[in-house]
This record gives C-alpha cells, sequence and structure tokens, in this order.
C-alpha cells in the first residue's frame, strides 16, 4: 500500500483556509457534502479539521448563529485533532490514521497539506486484496 496511490491531492480535495468566516465555511461545506472538512493557513499548512459539531458549539458558547458567522474558522479550529500523516508514511501509519477520522489529512515534511487519503478507498483496497488473495484466512 502506498500513499500516493490513494492521495487525492489537493486541488481535487476539498478544505477550507483559516480565514474563511463561519457562514463562508458552512455554505461551502453545505455546497460541496462535507461533515468536516481540513482546515490549512495561507501558506498552506494543515491546522487541523473542523466538522459540524465545531460550529455548533462554537454556536451554543457565543449566542447563535448571528452573533458567530462573521467569526473566522481559525479561531476555534480544533488543532491536531485528525492528525495528520506525512506522504512518505508507512503502511500501518496510513491503516491506523484512518480509524479515528473518514479521511486521512496527508502533508509534505514541511507539514504542507497536499491532499487526503479517503477511508472508504483504503478499505477498497484491502477488501480487494482479501479478495484476489489465493489463501483467505477465517476465524
Amino acid at each position: 500500500m502506498n500513499v500516493i496511490r490513494f492521495l487525492q491531492r489537493k486541488t481535487e480535495s476539498s478544505f477550507l483556509y483559516d480565514y474563511k468566516t463561519v457562514q463562508q465555511a458552512l455554505r461551502f461545506m453545505r455546497s460541496h457534502g462535507c461533515r468536516e472538512i481540513p482546515v490549512v493557513n495561507q501558506d498552506g499548512f494543515y491546522l487541523g479539521t473542523i466538522d459540524e459539531g465545531d460550529f455548533l458549539w462554537h454556536m451554543i458558547d457565543y449566542g447563535g448563529y448571528e452573533q458567530v458567522k462573521e467569526n473566522k474558522i481559525g479561531s476555534f479550529v480544533r488543532k491536531g485533532n485528525v492528525p495528520a500523516v506525512k506522504i512518505t508514511a508507512t503502511d500501518d501509519e496510513l491503516r491506523n490514521a484512518a480509524l479515528c477520522s473518514s479521511f486521512v489529512p496527508i502533508v509534505d515534511d514541511r507539514g504542507v497539506f497536499v491532499g487526503i487519503v479517503a477511508r472508504r478507498d483504503i478499505i477498497q483496497y484491502l477488501a480487494e486484496q482479501i479478495r484476489t488473495s489465493p489463501t483467505m484466512v477465517t476465524a
């Protein structure tokens, strides 16, 4: 298994910049069908992932949507909640990271976001390996 095989490059995946407002982010997520999404800064460095619950709790904490719709998402993104793996990650590192989220953020050696690997793609690959394996292990 190779990270590159599964990589959805930054240009092919959805992500948000930390300077986007709550209103802009929610509209983007709704139009793209995202429930969680990576957040990067202006230099492209991966900061963390933000999900629908983060927006909900932010609205509850600060008095509702009208009060927070102009807030920048960088002010409440949960840094490190979905750790990124390097593009040179081992198979085990990629599989373990995929257990925690529906996607794995991928960064280069500098920490710059280069794309994601969807957990679905890893599962499909592993299922295909089992299906085509000459010796199937049964429990």
